[in-house]
């Protein structure tokens, strides 16, 4: 069987002849880094494979979100330790009885009257 096989004769070759390939080759080699980048993100291209496309907006969607959502619970955790050991009592736009007793507009305004 296998020598029946052999004794078959190659398929012919119908794709570019050996010249046209390495012509392309340096023709891409010539071509700067920025080019072949570009030419490889074109949006047309980009939007007819929709494996990239799903690919794409899934890595953005991760990379916008998940640290979005760790910046929320880092806040959120941040929120919760300072109530909890009511750090706002020492914060300086809380309207204290205090604060309002020691002005110094409203007590040398006092005491000049």
């Amino acid at each position: 069987m296998l020598s029946e096989y052999a004794r078959q004769p190659l398929p012919r070759v119908t794709g570019p002849t050996d010249a046209e390939i390495w012509r392309e080759i340096g023709r891409r080699r010539t071509q700067s880094l920025w080019s072949r980048i570009s030419a490889a993100l074109e949006l047309p291209d980009f939007i007819s494979e929709p494996h990239l496309a799903v690919a794409a907006l899934t890595f953005a969607a991760i990379v916008g979100i998940v640290p979005a959502v760790m910046i929320g619970r880092a806040e959120k955790e941040r929120r919760l330790a300072r109530q909890s050991i009511h750090l706002e009592v020492f914060a300086v736009s809380a309207n204290t009885i205090g604060s309002v007793l020691t002005s110094p507009k409203d007590a040398g305004g006092s005491l000049l009257r």
